[in-house]
C-alpha cells in the first residue's frame, strides 16, 4: 500500500511542471519555472550567483517533495546549463525515513569541475540523508523555511523551500534523466 501511495505521489509531483501540449511548450514552461526557481535560490543564497558564474555548468530544478510517514517521494523538471546550451531533465526522488507534509522546492546543482559535470551527465544520481522542518507560503509574512546548501565531490548543492509545510528525516535519492519532451510520459493539455 505504501509503495503504491509513493508512486502515486511521485506521479502527481511530475505533472506539476512542464505543462504543455507540445515539446516546445513544455520546454518554454521548463525554462520559465526553472528561472523562477533560480531567482528563489539567489534570494536565499546571495553567494550562489558567483558560484554559478565560476561553474563548469549548473542544473536548476523545480518540483515537489512529499512525505507520508515512512515514505518520501517527489519529482519535477530541470534545465542543465553548460557552455551556453540548455538541456532538459526530469527528476524523481524516493526515500525512506520519517516525515509528513508537502513542499515545492527549488534545487541548484553547481558543477565546480568538469569531472563532476560529466559524472552527472553520465549517471544522473544524487543520494543523501536530510532532516528539516519547513513551512512557507509566498504571499504571507512570517515565513519559516529550512533551506540547505552543501558541497559534495565537486558539486555545490543549494535547496530552498518555495511553499508548503513538511517535517522529515529521510534518506532520499534523486534520479535525473534527460528529455526533449518528445515522448514525455507526462501529457498535459493547456
Amino acid at each position: 500500500m505504501m509503495k503504491k501511495l509513493s508512486l502515486l505521489m511521485a506521479a502527481i509531483a511530475l505533472t506539476a511542471c512542464a505543462t504543455g501540449s507540445t515539446p516546445e511548450a513544455k520546454k518554454a514552461n521548463a525554462r520559465k519555472e526553472t528561472a523562477a526557481a533560480l531567482a528563489e535560490i539567489y534570494s536565499d543564497y546571495p553567494g550562489a550567483r558567483s558560484a554559478v558564474a565560476r561553474s563548469k555548468g549548473y542544473l536548476v530544478c523545480t518540483g515537489s517533495d512529499n512525505y507520508l510517514f515512512a515514505a518520501a517521494s517527489g519529482g519535477g523538471i530541470c534545465t542543465l546549463h553548460k557552455g551556453g546550451k540548455v538541456d532538459y531533465y526530469r527528476f524523481a526522488s524516493l526515500g525512506a525515513g520519517v516525515g509528513i507534509g508537502f513542499k515545492k522546492i527549488a534545487l541548484l546543482y553547481v558543477f565546480q569541475t568538469n569531472a563532476a559535470l560529466q559524472r552527472f551527465v553520465e549517471h544522473g544520481w544524487d543520494a543523501g540523508a536530510k532532516a528539516d522542518a519547513s513551512a512557507r507560503h509566498k504571499d504571507e509574512g512570517g515565513q519559516v523555511a529550512a533551506n540547505t546548501s552543501v558541497d559534495v565531490d565537486g558539486v555545490r548543492i543549494y535547496q530552498s523551500a518555495i511553499w508548503g509545510a513538511a517535517a522529515q528525516a529521510t534518506v532520499q535519492g534523486y534520479k535525473f534523466w534527460r528529455t526533449d519532451f518528445t515522448h514525455d510520459v507526462i501529457e498535459n493539455k493547456e
